[in-house]
Parts: structure tokens; C-alpha cells; sequence
């Protein structure tokens, strides 16, 4: 759909404001849905009043969409209606004053400290490939990385002797992460074995490669992970699983949640509280289930 406002506001964000991709692509989704919902209505974007975006967001509750989703929509219409005002495109901003719409959170998924161990009992680690899938695993669970991330992260990015990974996160932000001793000791096996093992290495810079020599995809790293998650009985998880529970099990462990915070890469706090959230239920679950007086 061209549109020349819409354009505008992009190029703005991307020039501008220098947001990631991720951010203008979603920008660009949400306010398109908006336009094409006001052209089906007949209605023009400077005559957008309060009721119009309160009959949108109506509109989108019924069509069952995820609070989640109709926040983000909200919340791209607001930086919009912002941009159009300051353009002089519209003589009022119909979203001033508007309330958010609430945001029911869903609680990540979180493995126990059993299960992690379960998982990562089930590696048979005679081979090149066995080596590096286990290497993939407790690395993911030390630094809790994105996939995104970890593919990314090239050999020269660990710093062997302070025992810190250079991790490269949204908008190419760089943080410094522990690593481990049982990662440090899994990944230098790994590239021991991959030197004596492999015969043909291509992208050499990079830590993870797959068996043809090659940087590992998104794809392929979750295709190794889901296939050792149902090996160990644990067929719900999914590649983020490891990022909660490394979290979750640093703040139930009495980590300092700004420390947490700086390790996932989260530019604000609030992100990462709803680890603490997990941590508050499971502190319940287990006064509920173990103190005598809590039973009916």
C-alpha cells in the first residue's frame, strides 16, 4: 500500500530515530491494517477522532486478536497520531489523552534446574555433532542468548581469559556476559573437535557451524534444539525455554535483577520483571503445597 504519510513516519523512524528493522517493519504492518480499516469505513485519516480509534480497538477485540497484539497496535497508532500532529497534518492528536488498553501478560515457559539437568543428560557426545548440540545447549543456558544472538557470535567474540562472551543484541548493541565454567569447558571441546574433525570449514569466524562447514541458521538451530527437548521429555519447550530459565533461575538464586536485566540486554527494566513474576508464583505454589497451615 503506498502512502505518502505512512512513508514519511518510516523514514522518519529509520533515519531519525535510527529504530532496528524489526521495529519499522512493525510499524509498517500495524498502521497499514489501521488504513486499510478506515478506507472500509470510509473515514480519512484527519478526521480521526477518539470514538474512531476506540471503535479500532473495539473492532480489533472482537476479531479476538491478542492483548498483546492490540497493545502493540495501540501503541503504534500513538506514535503516528504524534508524528501526523507535529507534520501539521492533522489539526488534533485524537490519542492525547487516551488510556492504554490493559496488557495481560502471559508467563514465560520456565524448565526447573531437574529439567535443564535431564536436558542436558541426554547428549551423546561421541561425535562432532553430539559435541557441538551439547556446546549449543549449556551455552544458551549460561548466557541465555537469542538464537539470533548466538548464531551471530564469532569465535573472537569470547574472551577466554576473563571468561565473558561479547554478545550482540537488537540495534546491534553490545553487551559483556559470563560464561561458565561448564561452557567454557563444553565450547572448547567443541572447537577442538571441530579442528581435528572437520574437514572443510567455510565461515571459520563464526563459534557455531553446521556439519557441511557452514554458519548455523535460525532454522537449523532450532531443529537441533527441539530435537533433544523431546528426547529429554520435554516436548513443550521451544528455543526462548532456555533464555526464561536462565533468568528465572539467576533471580531465584538471589541475582540482582539490574545485572539480570544488563545479561538478557533489555533496554528497560520492566522486560524483565516478569521473571520475577514466575519467581513470586513458584514461591506460592510451593508455601501452598508444603506449609501446614495452608491446607484446606
Amino acid at each position: 500500500m503506498k502512502n505518502k504519510n505512512l512513508n514519511d513516519f518510516l523514514r522518519y523512524y529509520r533515519i531519525e530515530k535510527n529504530s532496528s528493522k524489526n521495529t519499522i517493519e512493525s510499524y509498517r504492518s500495524d498502521i497499514e491494517k489501521f488504513h486499510e480499516y478506515i478506507k472500509k469505513n470510509n473515514l480519512k485519516i484527519e478526521n480521526i477522532g477518539k470514538n474512531e480509534i476506540l471503535n479500532y480497538m473495539v473492532y480489533l477485540r472482537k476479531k479476538e486478536y491478542a492483548s498483546a497484539t492490540i497493545y502493540r497496535r495501540y501503541s503504534s497508532l500513538k506514535e503516528y497520531f504524534i508524528f501526523l500532529k507535529r507534520k501539521n497534518i492533522i489539526d488534533s492528536n485524537p490519542m492525547e489523552n487516551m488510556s492504554r488498553p490493559k496488557r495481560t501478560k502471559k508467563l514465560p515457559d520456565v524448565l526447573s534446574e531437574r529439567d535443564v539437568e535431564k536436558l542436558l543428560n541426554v547428549f551423546e557426545k561421541k561425535n562432532l555433532k553430539g559435541i557441538r548440540d551439547y556446546a549449543i545447549v549449556e551455552f544458551m543456558y549460561a548466557t541465555g542468548v537469542r538464537i539470533s544472538e548466538l548464531i551471530g557470535i564469532k569465535i573472537n567474540n569470547i574472551l577466554w581469559e576473563y571468561g565473558v562472551v561479547r554478545v550482540f543484541g537488537k540495534g546491534s548493541k553490545e553487551r559483556l556476559v559470563p560464561l561458565g565454567k561448564y561452557a567454557k569447558k563444553a565450547l572448547k571441546k567443541y572447537l577442538d573437535t571441530r579442528k581435528k574433525k572437520m574437514k572443510k570449514i567455510i565461515d571459520r569466524r563464526y563459534l557455531f557451524l553446521n556439519l557441511r562447514g557452514k554458519k548455523l541458521s535460525r532454522s537449523g538451530v532450532w531443529r537441533i534444539l527441539k530435537k533433544y527437548f523431546k528426547k529429554a521429555g520435554l516436548e513443550d519447550a521451544h528455543p526462548h525455554t532456555l533464555r526464561h530459565s536462565f533468568a528465572t533461575h539467576l533471580l531465584n538464586n538471589g541475582a540482582d535483577i539490574r545485572y539480570v536485566q544488563e545479561m538478557l540486554g533489555h533496554s528497560d527494566i520492566i522486560t524483565t520483571q516478569i521473571y520475577t513474576h514466575i519467581t513470586d508464583e513458584r514461591i506460592k505454589s510451593e508455601y501452598l503445597k508444603y506449609h501446614p497451615r495452608s491446607k484446606n
